[in-house]
């Protein structure tokens, strides 16, 4: 049996690269996937207003310098 896998080229060093190379790349991509959900759910929080006196009427004075 390990010498039918060696015919293919494949020996056990390289397929550990190979699952190493994939588990690293599933892991970045759900890091990114994290950050960038995090990143817009603080962007919505920064924007939500209604929080400001918990559901009373205030006035409130917003500073936009762009």
């Amino acid at each position: 049996m390990g010498k039918q896998r060696r015919q293919k080229g494949e020996t056990k060093k390289a397929r550990r690269r190979q699952n190493v190379r994939v588990l690293v790349s599933i892991t970045s991509v759900l890091i990114l996937i994290l950050a960038g959900w995090l990143w817009y759910e603080s962007t919505q929080e920064d924007a939500d207003l209604s929080a400001i006196g918990q559901g009373e009427n205030v006035v409130v004075q917003v500073h936009d310098p762009g």
